[in-house]
């Protein structure tokens, strides 16, 4: 009998995959196109919207042109994509401007504007706190200063819910990407009509949102000759990236955790209840599965703090020489003898929002070598890890397992050095394309394919090793104290550099 194939499309920030996926979960093909973020002025992010939907069309072709032999068998299109980007389309559909990103940081001043007397009442509404990253303050600045375009602006789509339309000719976004915009109520599921009016925007401008896995609309004839899909094949709601890549990594139980050691560490603890976090530490998002809430944790350079350790000291080495890092680092002992890092080198998000933060190598000795301060960047990381779940676990969710994700998992002895600091099961999640299996298996629950969640992920979810030490190393404990207190004590100090 053949199977079911979903196309799943994932819109990342620097380049966009697409991914011909069976529902066994085998990757039948994919392909992948870069695109660019300009940057006209200091602190802007910008990108095309149609270089998105250029590139969606030409690897979307040449997928189909490559696989014309199972075309027939496409039961579906998941979409995720990265959140907050927002599109500015006037009555015709037409993008009025370029798409400003998340990573966009104009509005710095309007956010502090915002926040001298409404930081509490927006966090009433939205079980967030506002910060430049949001898609709201941005929506402002567009009002102020180019009133004109805002005018003409007839709807504004997040950079997922774009392609969507274009696909389909259907504006509507999801849950777990309308909480980017801070406009939508997280525990009410709905948009805020408090943050509309404290904002000044038109609620009007927003698409109806609603469920991640419900189909919003067909492939159209249109489309179909653009991307090679045919005609007619349908089109889930999607989600945002990070819920995508959570759930194919088999996250649907309250107490789950996906942790990813990339170029950040990101870790998205899931609950049956929202639990806003009152002490700006996470965010508390809505999860791409019915009734389920993520709170989210960000670490700005997790995995890159040993990334820059390489191009500072081993520039000319491959990166085979991760795995001479591997075998170096095992032979220091627990704790690196006292050398203790923070791994602050872009500043940090959670839990302390501080773009002034930088790394420090703290307790250098002369008995200290060289793969003292690689072992000492891989625990310096798991204490900030474990920061970050204490603060969501003071909120009153158990966490009971971390499915471990990004190129730090193929590290063994920083699998290890997590455990022992984490206290907690570790497992590694064997999935080649994590977010495009989210996409799938959301696929498969709006087409009826899957009967759940959580049959979907037992079946489709491969894992690893599991790792899991029974008692924290005394050492850890008095390391990870000093950890907590050396940034406080630090903070002041910060604000001084000139970097």
């Amino acid at each position: 009998m053949d199977k079911n194939i979903f196309i799943g499309i994932d819109l990342g920030t620097t380049g966009m995959k697409i991914i011909m996926m069976q529902d066994n979960g085998d990757i039948i093909d994919k392909k992948y196109i870069d695109y660019q973020i300009s940057s006209p002025k200091a602190g802007y992010a910008e990108q095309r919207p149609a270089d998105w939907w250029d590139g969606l069309c030409k690897i979307s072709r040449e997928l189909i042109e490559k696989n014309s032999h199972v075309t027939k068998q496409i039961a579906g299109i998941g979409i995720t994509g990265q959140m907050h980007t927002q599109v500015y389309l006037d009555e015709n559909g037409r993008p009025l401007r370029d798409a400003i990103t998340w990573m966009d940081q104009r509005c710095q001043s309007l956010v502090e504007e915002i926040n001298k007397e409404n930081r509490e009442t927006i966090f009433e509404h939205t079980s967030n706190y506002l910060t430049t990253t949001y898609t709201a303050p941005h929506i402002v600045w567009v009002k102020r200063n180019q009133p004109d375009l805002y005018k003409k602006t007839d709807k504004i789509l997040l950079a997922k819910d774009y392609l969507k339309y274009k696909l389909t000719g259907e504006m509507a976004t999801d849950y777990s990407d309308a909480v980017g915009t801070l406009l939508f109520d997280v525990a009410a599921k709905k948009w805020s009509d408090e943050m509309f009016e404290l904002f000044r925007i038109k609620k009007s401008l927003m698409p109806e949102a609603d469920k991640s896995a419900v189909i919003i609309g067909q492939v159209t004839d249109k489309a179909s000759k653009l991307t090679g899909i045919p005609k007619g094949v349908p089109v889930i709601n999607g989600c945002a990236d990070q819920a995508a890549t959570s759930l194919g990594a088999g996250v649907t139980k309250a107490g789950e955790v996906s942790a990813i050691i990339g170029t950040a560490g990101v870790i998205s603890v899931l609950s049956d209840r929202p639990l806003p976090d009152q002490n700006n530490g996470t965010s508390c998002w809505n999860y791409c599965l019915d009734d389920k809430w993520i709170n989210l944790g960000i670490m700005q350079t997790s995995g890159e703090s040993l990334n820059w350790f390489k191009r500072a000291f081993d520039n000319k080495r491959d990166n085979d020489i991760f795995k001479s890092y591997d075998q170096e680092a095992n032979k220091i002992p627990d704790g690196s003898e006292g050398l203790i890092f923070l791994p602050y080198l872009m500043g940090e998000r959670t839990p302390y929002w501080d773009s002034n933060a930088r790394g420090v190598f703290f307790g250098i000795n002369l008995n200290h070598q060289k793969y003292h301060f690689v072992r000492a960047i891989m625990e310096g990381v798991g204490f900030a890890f474990k920061n970050n779940l204490e603060l969501i676990e003071s909120l009153g969710v158990e966490i009971k397992e971390l499915r471990l994700l990004g190129g730090g998992s193929k590290s063994f002895i920083w699998k290890e050095i997590l455990a022992k600091i984490l206290n907690k099961k570790i497992t590694t999640v064997q999935v080649e394309e994590t977010g495009a299996l989210g996409s799938s298996i959301l696929c498969g629950l709006a087409l009826g394919i899957y009967e759940d969640a959580d049959r979907a992920c037992n079946e489709l979810v491969n894992t690893g090793e599991n790792y899991y030490q029974e008692k924290i190393p005394a050492v850890y404990k008095n390391n990870y104290q000093i950890f907590k207190e050396l940034y406080p004590n630090l903070k002041d100090l910060y604000k001084k550099l000139d970097n």
